[in-house]
């Protein structure tokens, strides 16, 4: 098996400025766009530009405001970003692979089974979907390995936008990614760093 996890980091904003078009902020621009959780208004989406300057997704929107001037802040639409995802998953279906299912919220996953040759191999396999992705204003990490949990976690984690895993490169590769990248929950995660355990390797 070869799994491919294609994540994409900035996959609300990247969006937004596809939709808006020539409308679109430019890209120096900070950029986040604003949801609410519980009673709070906080920052769900943030653009590189936004990212550079400290706002992180969960900062309070005040304090996101306060932190920057001139701001360029809009409403989120997860449902509209959930409905876009599964529209990419059946373009990705049709031109790289017989299995694509959407992993939301930002990122897909799909199986070579044996479909790479089409596009000469798996090295012109990762070129032409980063291309694509990027000729389309959307930011992408891609990530190949023999599992698929492998994948998602070099894809998220792993110090290179673009990744191929190999069965025996599994341990070095994935040994420095930090536990956020098995997927824990936040409790669990909190409590190995209490006694500790920082990285997948510390963990083993």
């Amino acid at each position: 098996m070869r799994a491919v996890s294609l994540f994409l980091p900035t996959w609300p904003t990247d969006r937004l400025n596809r939709n808006l078009g020539p409308s679109a902020p430019p890209p120096d621009t900070p950029l986040v766009l604003a949801g609410r959780e519980g009673r709070r208004r906080v920052v769900l989406a943030a653009n590189p530009a936004a990212l550079a300057e400290g706002i992180s997704c969960g900062m309070a929107v005040a304090k996101a405001q306060a932190l920057v001037a001139g701001l360029d802040l809009r409403e989120a639409d997860p449902a509209g970003d959930a409905q876009a995802l599964e529209r990419l998953a059946i373009w990705a279906l049709r031109r790289y692979s017989p299995l694509v299912a959407a992993d939301p919220p930002d990122g897909l996953r799909l199986e070579m089974a044996g479909a790479s040759h089409l596009l000469g191999g798996e090295d012109g396999f990762l070129a032409d979907l980063a291309g694509r992705l990027a000729d389309s204003g959307i930011a992408a990490r891609i990530a190949i390995a023999p599992t698929y949990c492998g994948a998602h976690a070099l894809a998220r984690f792993g110090p290179e936008p673009i990744a191929r895993l190999e069965v025996h490169e599994v341990e070095a590769r994935l040994s420095p990614l930090p536990l956020a990248a098995l997927r824990l929950d936040v409790s669990t995660i909190d409590g190995l760093r209490r006694m500790g355990v920082d990285t997948i390797g510390e963990l083993a």
